[in-house]
């Protein structure tokens, strides 16, 4: 099992609570379709779209359907709970696409995000420079590989990287989502701008909790257990936010 997987994993047990048998359920941004066969196992009825086909060789959990990106290719009025996990920072025009799971919900339905939180951000942005430390010593041990066995041709990519791009890149970590800036996330992905969010495009707040387990957008130190990033994220804080909401009367 992958550390994404686990992670994954350990973030939907923290909702799964809220997902009952004979539900009907949405998914926006499903990718492989892991989290919507976590959801189809308590007994809920899980449709899950996503814009772009997975990878090629990424492993596929459960079907999901590709949609347009606009409008959600369902009736008014129609899923008991809409769910996302670490997607709505991904999406340009949010103010539409909550327009439109507030369409697709019933009335007395709910919508669950689990979204990034500031300090995932910060922390991605620290582990930046671990990540391009490990990349920086990878070409290395690559380009003596390379130069000691002639039998094998020399990587390419060891040839370019002298471009302002690439400098910037080494010394600024780029946003996650669709934002200016890494710095500008820190007040993005903060529950007092999400919470902002939800209010001014028709939701209120049920519950909202810190997912309590720890991690980094570079998934640096892989290894570390479940358990250990539960412990790690009592102290550096959670990556992730659970966010449950109602339409507004």
């Amino acid at each position: 099992m992958s550390n994404l997987v686990k992670v994954r994993t350990e973030e939907f047990n923290y909702v799964k609570k809220f997902f009952l048998p004979g539900m009907s359920v949405l998914e926006i941004g499903g990718g492989s379709g892991y989290q919507a066969s976590l959801i189809a196992s308590t007994g809920a009825s899980v449709v899950s779209i996503d814009v772009a086909k997975p990878l090629p060789g990424v492993e596929i959990y459960f079907p999901v359907q590709i949609y347009g990106g606009a409008t959600l290719p369902f009736p008014d009025n129609y899923f008991d709970v809409v769910f996302s996990s670490n997607v709505l920072e991904h999406i340009q025009d949010l103010r539409a696409t909550l327009s439109e799971v507030r369409r697709v919900m019933k009335s007395d339905g709910m919508a669950i995000h689990i979204l990034p939180t500031s300090a995932r951000r910060a922390w991605t942005s620290l582990s930046h420079y671990v990540h391009i430390a490990r990349r920086l010593i990878g070409l290395v041990c690559r380009r003596y590989y390379v130069i000691n066995t002639p039998a094998v041709p020399r990587d390419p990519g060891c040839a370019h990287h002298g471009t302002w791009a690439a400098i910037k890149r080494v010394f600024w970590d780029g946003p996650h989502g669709e934002y200016p800036s890494a710095i500008s996330e820190l007040w993005y992905f903060s529950r007092r701008r999400w919470l902002k969010v939800f209010q001014e495009n028709g939701f209120d707040l049920i519950w909202d909790q810190p997912s309590g387990i720890f991690y980094t957008g570079y998934g640096v130190f892989p290894a570390i257990s479940i358990g250990r990033r539960q412990a790690l994220a009592r102290v550096l804080g959670s990556a992730t936010r659970v966010f449950v909401l109602r339409k507004a009367a």
